[in-house]
């Protein structure tokens, strides 16, 4: 029989109070994502794909652009939110009625034909009930050029993947750099 002295009570409840956030940490840990549903992360990596797609250089999804939009979603554009969620949902509508399926299962081919009728504003509105599509378009592409061209202290451009596939250095721009007068 072991004595619960106040050293193994701490322990105990450490060890406990560290199993319960681990625990829920990892129940979070189904994508990572802050804003995004799993389902429609997966809709929207293969959106950042076909505008940035993996060749002979790194694509969208090596850069982490998922992780940028989903991030910036959560703080600084949370007035994206509702065209994002009305996009994929309209998107995602669309795909299982005209496909049977969702858009990131689409063939690529297809997936590029659908992506040129949203930039062009070519849905009726019956098929695309909520927003302009063009808009939708417009700031996804827009953030995903944002995310695979940017910083990666925002989330995205993972391991400077862009600076490297354009052969730049990291600009190192520190804080707001001010000339001084020596």
């Amino acid at each position: 029989m072991t004595e619960l002295n106040r050293r193994n009570f701490i322990r105990s409840a450490s060890l406990a109070t560290g199993s319960i956030l681990f625990f829920s940490s990892c129940r979070n840990q189904t994508g990572g994502y802050l804003f995004f549903t799993g389902e429609e992360a997966l809709c929207l990596i293969a959106f950042c794909e076909q505008i940035i797609p993996k060749d002979d250089s790194p694509g969208a999804t090596d850069a982490g652009v998922i992780y940028y939009i989903d991030r910036q979603l959560s703080t600084i554009f949370q007035y994206d939110q509702e065209t994002y969620r009305n996009g994929i949902r309209n998107l995602q509508g669309y795909c299982n009625k005209k496909f049977g399926k969702s858009f990131e299962k689409v063939d690529f081919a297809e997936q590029t034909k659908l992506l040129k009728q949203l930039e062009n504003n070519k849905l009726q509105e019956i098929e695309w009930p909520l927003g302009r599509s063009s808009d939708f378009f417009n700031l996804v592409r827009s953030h995903t050029m944002q995310g695979f061209y940017g910083s990666p202290i925002h989330g995205g451009n993972k391991d400077y993947l862009s600076f490297r596939m354009l052969k730049i250095d990291y600009p190192l721009v520190i804080g707001q750099n001010r000339y001084r007068s020596l």
